[in-house]
């Protein structure tokens, strides 16, 4: 989700209004960009990396130790 920083009314969603803090769904990449050039949207955030799951007794490499 990107993050409003200036109030608008969407035009695109039945004139919606959006308050800064508001979070704006990004199902439309290039009407983000756009809000984002215009100033409205802060660039959304690339989601977080989920660390890696290792199976029971694997070390580091992954190989269990036998």
């Amino acid at each position: 989700m990107a993050k409003v920083i200036r109030a608008f009314r969407d035009r695109t969603q039945n004139l919606k209004r959006y308050d800064v803090g508001d979070d704006y769904p990004e199902d439309n990449k290039e009407r983000v960009a756009y809000l984002v050039k215009e100033g409205f949207l802060a660039p959304p955030e690339p989601p977080a990396e989920k660390p890696k799951k290792r199976k029971k007794g694997a070390d580091v490499d992954g190989d269990p130790d036998t």
